[in-house]
This record gives structure tokens, C-alpha cells and sequence, in this order.
């Protein structure tokens, strides 16, 4: 179910100006001190939060703990996934503000190709490509006149999802050791297909990201420099909610300890408090996610934006904890079987296995509008 409606509830704008320059930290394998620290020309400075390990870096937060704090994320290429659609002519199964450059891919010819190709699981190769295949019935949920959802005109003809390269931010580097965190939703899941009591050990979510998810976004090479993750599930932080015995997963989603509350979240870039709409919280979801389901905002200055779960129990352990479009923490949660939610994986890679490709910088001004 959508909750748009909860999330006007608690619009609270916030405008960041930030002038920085872009400064490598040029440190080759070592741990990170006090010289690794980014002074801005106005005497700032970006406190880079752990280690460095060649090119790359754990975030660098100037004002941390301010509301109005900045972080800085590097980012690497891991993995691919569905996520960019082709599409013969006009497209208009998502609101135009919704999309980001290269979401559509307008090819007739290719069209053409992806029908009348060989499909295995839904998947083919044309030309060195990986494409994977969907209908209405593949989805979460589908529907042709739902407000900020994926309308589906035809629930039987299939669309036709270009692989692309994952983005991940970088939360954390230890030694070689990096947690990375999805820059963009890729895909949708309830936390569980059962309105009942459930902790993140015996989840739906957990499980599907752990198996389906895992197959489809990793190959060989890759699985084999994902890490196990000791994953902890302290009780909600406000309601004492249990949630759950602590895990090992090889995929898994964030907690209330790592986005809020801790100087965990802080480390990871995020405000350690809540009650405001941090923008470093903030996320967007594929253009292949919102064909599986995920809601998108309407709401000026979030717009495009989509909520995500943490892996925290709610109020209760039927419910779970969300972070909404506007960056604001709901640890109340929603309805474990709330169908609408796109997810935000993370995972821990050993950086001198990994097979990745560095990328551009991301930071928490970039989903200000």
C-alpha cells in the first residue's frame, strides 16, 4: 500500500549552499588520520570518517553534527542490474519529473530485436547487452491508473529493461574491507508476503536479497569478493521493539543504529539524530524499480524521490521501520506488507577482490531540488 499521505504529514524543507572543490585523497592502501582531513578555501573542513584504500575513500561530513551537515560519498561501479527501458516511441507509463537522464532508451530497431530474441529466464544478449524481460504479472504490484506508480496500459506484453551498472556509495573502509550502500533503488520488495510478526531474520526481504537478488545482479567473480556481514538487530529505539536475533547475510539493509542514533550513522554520512528531513537520506529509485512497483513523490522539492525500509522492527513486529522521500526516519513503520517500498541494499566487499570500476563522487546537496 502507498503512504504517500503519512509523508506530507511531516514536509520540512531544507536548502544547503555549499561551494567545495573537488579534492581526491590521494592515499594509496593506508589508514586515514587527521592529514587525510579536506580543508575547503573557507577554512572547513571534511573530516573524512575511516580509512582510504587507493583512489577511494570512507565519506568525508563537514559539520556532522549540525542539522544542516554536508557529506561526500565515493562511489564504485559493482555488480549490474535491469534498470534502463527500451522502448520504441513515446513513453509515458511515468511522470516526466520522475526520470533521470538515461532512464529511457528510445530504440526502434532494438525494440524490435528484444521481441523476436531467445529468451532464458527472461533474459537475453544482443550485441555483447544483457537485457531481461517483464510483464504486469513479473511486478509487486501493478495497476494502470495508480497515482505515482508505473502505469501499465497492456498487463500481458512485456517490457524490455537494459542491464546497467550498480552504483554504490561507500559507507566505510577498513583496511580493505568497504560497506557500500546502493546509490539508486533497484528493485522493489515487501518486507514479508504476511501481515504478521516478523524481524528481518525471517523476512521475505531478507531472504529475496539473499537469493533472487544476489543471482540476478552478481555474477561469479563477484559473489566471491561479497563478504559476510555480521548483521546486528538492536531492539526499535524508541518502542523497545525486538527485532530479532542478529544475522550473517551476504546482502542486507540498513538498520535504525546505522542511519540515525549512533556515531555508526555519523560515520556513514548521515545525521545522527532525528526529527529534521536529512537530505543525506534521500534517495531515487530505477526506472526499473518503479516498473516493479515503487512509488515515486509528487511533492516539490522531493519529487522523484521514493521511500525505503530498514531492516528495524516497527511499533510493533508486524510493522517496519521506513525512511520517506524527504529524508525524515518513520520508526513507527508501516505494515511489513506494505508493496510499494523500492529497496536500498547493502553489502560489505573486500576491495582487492572486487572486479569495480570507480565513479563520481555523490553527495547530500545532489537530491536537493
Amino acid at each position: 500500500m502507498s503512504i504517500a499521505k503519512q509523508t506530507y504529514l511531516w514536509r520540512n524543507s531544507a536548502r544547503l549552499i555549499s561551494v567545495l572543490l573537488f579534492i581526491i585523497c590521494g592515499m594509496i592502501s593506508s589508514s586515514c588520520n587527521s592529514d587525510d582531513d579536506i580543508i575547503l578555501p573557507d577554512g572547513d573542513v571534511e573530516k573524512i570518517t575511516g580509512d582510504t584504500y587507493k583512489d577511494l575513500s570512507s565519506p568525508a561530513v563537514k559539520d556532522a553534527d549540525l542539522t544542516n551537515h554536508f557529506t561526500r560519498w565515493w562511489c564504485i561501479y559493482f555488480g549490474e542490474y535491469p534498470a534502463n527501458e527500451v522502448v520504441p516511441g513515446t513513453f509515458n507509463a511515468v511522470d516526466a519529473y520522475a526520470l533521470q537522464t538515461g532512464d529511457v532508451i528510445t530504440d526502434a530497431a532494438l525494440y524490435s530485436k528484444l521481441e523476436n530474441a531467445n529468451w532464458i529466464e527472461d533474459d537475453t544478449e544482443i550485441d555483447g547487452k544483457r537485457y531481461h524481460r517483464i510483464n504486469a504479472h513479473g511486478t509487486v504490484t501493478s495497476s494502470t491508473n495508480r497515482e505515482q506508480h508505473y502505469r501499465w496500459t497492456d498487463t500481458e506484453a512485456y517490457h524490455y529493461f537494459a542491464y546497467a551498472p550498480i552504483k554504490w556509495r561507500i559507507l566505510n573502509i577498513t583496511g580493505t574491507k568497504a560497506v557500500l550502500l546502493a546509490d539508486r533503488m533497484p528493485d522493489t520488495c515487501p518486507f514479508h508476503d504476511e501481515a504478521a510478526d516478523v524481524s528481518w531474520s525471517q523476512s521475505l526481504l531478507r531472504h529475496w536479497l539473499n537469493t533472487a537478488f544476489f543471482q540476478r545482479a552478481f555474477s561469479e567473480a563477484d559473489q566471491m569478493a561479497i563478504l559476510e556481514t555480521e548483521v546486528k538487530n538492536a531492539a526499535n529505539y524508541y518502542f523497545g521493539t525486538s527485532c530479532g536475533p542478529d544475522t550473517r547475510d551476504r546482502i542486507f539493509i540498513l538498520s535504525e543504529s546505522e542511519v540515525f542514533a549512533s556515531s555508526l550513522a555519523k560515520d556513514y554520512g548521515f545525521y545522527p539524530g532525528d526529527g529534521i528531513d536529512d537530505p543525506a537520506r534521500r534517495f531515487k529509485s530505477t526506472l526499473y524499480a518503479k516498473c516493479r512497483g515503487a512509488w515515486w513523490s509528487p511533492v516539490d522539492g522531493y519529487k522523484g524521490n521514493s521511500f525505503w525500509f530498514m531492516r528495524s522492527s516497527g511499533y510493533t513486529m508486524a510493522n517496519v521501520t521506513y525512511v520517506c522521500d524527504f529524508g525524515y526516519l518513520y520508526n513507527r513503520g508501516t505494515v511489513v506488507t506494505c508493496d510499494d517500498s523500492a529497496v536500498l541494499p547493502a553489502l560489505t566487499i573486500d576491495l582487492e577482490k572486487a572486479h569495480y570500476q570507480t565513479a563520481s563522487e555523490v553527495t547530500s546537496m545532489d537530491i536537493v531540488q
